[in-house]
């Protein structure tokens, strides 16, 4: 019976239904406009314009509705270094410093690796061919290459990963040994003023990784110079001599596009070296205008992107470096002489002799020319043959060796399960690319009708949502974004007289490059004609002056620095060899915290702490826990023990790490991590009798036993099949623990995984999203913070390395023989394979 008309309550004066949460799913919230159509940026630029030179009230005619897009960047520049002088910095948190190392490491020494593998070499040099070749209607133009020219792109990336790699090895083992002796991110300050070895080794890694930046740094100005769109800003400067590589200059003919285009504008200023804005300033306004537009953001290519992203994890790592060094004290401590370790100059020993070996491409050009024919394995295992002749001649060293990665890419692949707790993670159906952690407490909040406002609805009925996993949703947002009419460096926001004054502008800055010099030194001020007073408000001449006498080598060929770089003094408090040798100090940090083995021996008395140490290993392999974290090393066992070495920092690097919760300052030497983990009372007590079985005190006389006659045979033969059903019933152990890895995934995320495991015979390309939500599942933190397409994935076990992925740009979706790439890369790194799911 229906309810009667008295008893309907009032209507609601608002029908609108939105969707509470991540507004930036709905399409139609994903324009980022205020109420005039304008971009969170163009926004605040127009605020800052207008409180600097007060253009609202004052009766100025000035361009209020449209910015050019070099005086945009100026104001928000110039705003955030001022807001960076008395704002607060991030602490310095060395862990975070150590994960970044060890991704972007990953990363290089997974590029050396796919090398020599002939399922990914070819596609990898053929990429990186069409990035440095300059393209004629969107192909590159090889019709006038000569035969060498391929070898030469082939032996400059092999010669460019291996240097970075080493680099960042280098930089991780660092500060590896800064966390093994005992530094704390609350008293590093003070150990930087206090001792003089801790003091030496984070300034020989504020060195090195400064030229790290630099080095991504000319990787990327490179690339740029070479892409399709911005290849127009760009021209070669004749060298000045035959020792000298040409150099590339600011092209004048791009000028009104430059001063125009927002984007273009910030990559430009990145390209070029000394800008006038610190880098991190600049990155922050291109991660800001690439979310707010992604058409803009589609004009860069992937090989740009992705060298993007590198440099912006460079300079991240700087930036955290930097947070103790600031300040009157930093700077004191900044200027102190640094004793350069050895390996440090055998780093930049290698980069002479790998650019002398890189020069030797004649004896193995006809062999991969034409590129196909490095698919086949002989090729492609004769082709490194020959590289390594040519380094072997230069340095009687093969390329591994000479730069130190010997150990480093032939580590052995570790993953620790754990279980993940689903219900903290995310909806997968909304998880975006911006949030950095699964694991966040929140539910999902069901709609609900709210109070209509113009700023939260167009007017319209909000689009349906879709419930699939299709994740088709990236897509149409993308599509809305394409459909807008707004790009702020075209002419269609500006009207005749707008129009007519910046075509004046224009003309006035071209006047004044034939009045100035623009690669010698800067005049005096008060004859600079791009520094006059009448012209400060002409955002051409803005430009010109901010490109100066600035350039960079057209060399794609990196290299390292000079040994001046170094600051070696013979004056300086002598740290001895220990400051590079962990295993020195190793044994000092045991005696500050109370260890869990300490705790064990007040328990278990008349066992000496050797004597436990040595039995745990066969007791390891026994112990079975299902509850809590299960540490599942691969290869089956238990975890790989590397024996410290000084020759091994990079493998032994990963079984140094302290797990959350102890302190920086005990020992992870004497605290073996895989004792640790909580564990049923069975597994512990079974334990501390070192997995001996008791003695079992007969109950019985020996007539009521079948076996106490005869010669003992049939007892034997009974414990030979007991051993073997025991090794048996290990086995089934290990492959119940590799398969659990995966038992937290849910049934859609289990054919993804199937899909990156190569299950299927042929690869299918993976949406991007699909890939997030594999690895969500599987406990990975994922940090999408820096700008560019470099995404670090940290593993849910502190023991596990972390890795980084390129997320595809423009096209969020992983073509197959990229899928093949990350499979690859979550196999070398955690044995992930198709036999374990």
């Amino acid at each position: 019976m229906p309810p009667t008309s008295g008893s309907k309550p009032p209507p609601s004066a608002s029908r609108e239904l939105i969707k509470k949460g991540p507004r930036e799913i709905a399409a139609s919230s994903r324009t980022k406009r205020n109420a005039r159509g304008e971009r969170p940026t163009t926004s605040r630029a127009l605020v800052l314009r207008n409180g600097k030179y007060g253009a609202r009230g004052t009766g100025e005619v000035m361009l209020t509705a449209k910015l050019s897009g070099r005086e945009k960047l100026d104001l928000l520049a110039e705003d955030l270094i001022e807001k960076s002088k008395t704002a607060l910095g991030q602490p310095v948190s060395l862990e975070k410093c150590f994960r970044i190392a060890e991704a972007q490491r990953n990363e290089f020494l997974d590029q050396i690796r796919s090398f020599r593998d002939v399922g990914l070499f070819y596609q990898s040099m053929k990429e990186e061919v069409n990035a440095r070749t300059p393209s004629v209607d969107g192909r590159p133009n090889l019709s006038s290459k000569n035969l060498s020219y391929i070898a030469e792109i082939v032996v400059t990336k092999i010669h460019n990963s291996y240097m970075i790699a080493s680099a960042w090895k280098l930089v991780t083992d660092m500060i590896q040994d800064l966390i093994d002796n005992g530094v704390e991110d609350s008293t590093l300050a003070i150990n930087l003023k206090s001792s003089p070895t801790i003091r030496n080794q984070y300034l020989v890694l504020w060195d090195l990784v400064n030229v790290l930046v630099e080095i991504c740094h000319s990787l990327f100005a490179v690339l740029i110079s070479k892409d399709q769109h911005y290849s127009r800003y760009f021209k070669v400067q004749e060298a000045d001599g035959p020792e000298n590589d040409p150099q590339i200059v600011f092209d004048n003919a791009g000028l009104k596009e430059a001063g125009r285009s927002f984007i273009d504008s910030i990559i430009i200023e990145l390209a070029f070296p000394q800008s006038p804005y610190p880098r991190a300033i600049l990155y922050q306004i291109l991660r800001d205008a690439s979310d707010e537009s992604f058409r803009d953001s589609k004009r860069f290519s992937q090989a740009v992107w992705d060298a993007v992203g590198v440099l912006s994890d460079a300079i991240a790592l700087r930036e955290l470096l930097e947070v103790p060094l600031l300040g009157p004290q930093g700077r004191k401590v900044l200027d102190t002489p640094r004793h350069m370790p050895d390996n440090y100059g055998r780093w930049m020993d290698a980069g002479v002799d790998s650019n002398k070996a890189s020069e030797m491409t004649a004896n193995f050009e006809d062999l991969i020319s034409p590129l196909e024919k490095t698919k086949d394995q002989a090729v492609l295992s004769k082709m490194w043959e020959r590289i390594n002749l040519s380094y072997e001649s230069v340095c009687q060293k093969d390329i591994d060796s000479l730069w130190q990665l010997s150990e480093a890419l032939h580590c052995k692949p570790q993953w620790h399960s754990v279980n993940v707790d689903q219900t903290r993670m995310l909806d997968s159906d909304s998880d975006s690319d911006d949030i950095p952690t699964p694991f966040v407490g929140r539910k999902k909040q069901p709609l609900r009708l709210t109070n209509y406002t113009e700023a939260d609805s167009d007017g319209s009925m909000p689009s349906l949502q879709s419930v699939s996993n299709s994740s088709e949703e990236g897509d149409d947002d993308h599509e809305s974004d394409d459909n807008e009419s707004d790009d702020e460096g075209s002419d269609s926001g500006y009207d005749t007289g707008q129009e007519d004054e910046l075509r004046e502008l224009l003309r006035e800055a071209m006047d004044a490059v034939h009045e100035a010099d623009l690669w010698e030194t800067k005049p005096p001020p008060e004859l600079d004609p791009l520094a006059q007073d009448d012209r400060k408000g002409n955002p051409f001449l803005k430009t010109l002056g901010s490109l100066r006498g600035r350039m960079f080598s057209s060399s794609s060929k990196l290299k390292t620095p000079g040994q001046s770089t170094a600051k070696p003094s013979a004056t300086a408090e002598a740290p001895g060899q220990s400051t590079t040798k962990p295993s020195a100090t190793a044994e000092a940090p045991a005696s500050l915290a109370t260890t869990v083995e300490d705790i064990e021996d007040e328990e278990a008395s008349g066992t000496s702490a050797t004597k436990k140490k040595k039995k745990k290993k066969s007791s390891n392999k026994k112990k079975k826990n299902k509850t809590t974290a299960a540490a599942t090393a691969v290869p089956p066992g238990s975890t790989p023990d590397i024996p410290p070495n000084k020759a091994q920092p990079t493998s032994s690097s990963t079984e140094k790490k302290a797990a959350p919760g102890v302190p920086a300052s005990a020992s992870t030497i004497s605290l073996p991590i895989g004792e640790t983990t909580a564990q049923p009372a069975r597994s512990y007590l079974r334990s501390e009798q070192h997995g001996e079985p008791k003695a079992k005190v007969k109950s019985r006389p020996d007539h009521a036993s079948i076996f106490s006659q005869g010669n003992g045979e049939h007892k034997s033969f009974c414990g030979f099949r007991r051993n073997k059903d025991r090794a048996k019933d290990e086995e089934e152990e290990q492959k119940e623990q590799k398969k659990s890895m995966f038992a937290g995934l849910k049934k859609k995320s289990k054919d993804f995984m199937a899909q990156l495991l190569k299950m299927d015979k042929k690869v299918k390309p993976m949406k991007w999203e699909n890939f997030l939500r594999v690895m969500r599942e599987m406990g990975f933190r994922c940090d999408p913070s820096t700008a560019g397409s470099s995404v670090r994935f940290d593993p849910p076990d502190p023991r596990d390395q972390s890795i980084s992925v390129h997320k595809p740009h423009p096209d969020t979706t992983l073509r197959p023989e990229k899928v093949l790439e990350v499979s690859k890369k979550l196999m070398w790194h955690y044995g992930w394979n198709a036999e374990d799911f």
